[in-house]
């Protein structure tokens, strides 16, 4: 309670958000997001992206990809969608569009891989996967 109480004396600071630039990073792994912020489990998981940006010393995680559907460039979540016979990544889901793009035949191999980032569009800065 006492903490609550301190941030409402706080007043406006001065520094923005720290933005990463676009660049090239190395893929770590992957994780899967199962469940929401308040706790219920998601029916559609979401696949994060684990990479090494050159200007950040710890992990960054990334479930959005820009890649070009329809002869335009979107801005895509990494939902996990599984075929419901063979269970493996529906072929046009955006998973399969990342693998797909760094030729590989499972997440596991996404490893080690570099790829590059690119802003999501000119009003979200937020850094995605350029997979086009």
């Amino acid at each position: 309670m006492e903490a609550q109480q301190n941030l409402l004396d706080k007043p406006i600071g001065t520094k923005e958000t720290e933005k990463l630039r676009p660049s090239k990073v190395t893929i770590l792994g992957v994780e899967f997001k199962v469940e929401t912020k308040e706790g219920k489990t998601m029916d559609t998981p979401l696949a994060l992206i684990n990479v090494k940006h050159p200007d950040r010393e710890e992990r960054v995680q990334i479930s959005k990809i820009k890649c070009e559907k329809g002869g335009k460039l979107q801005v895509l979540s990494l939902w996990v969608q599984l075929e419901e016979d063979t269970k493996a990544f529906k072929k046009s889901s955006t998973v399969s569009v990342l693998m797909n793009f760094l030729k590989v035949n499972s997440l596991r191999e996404l490893t080690g891989k570099e790829i590059d980032t690119v802003e999501q569009t000119a009003e979200d800065k937020y850094l995605c996967l350029k997979a086009y």
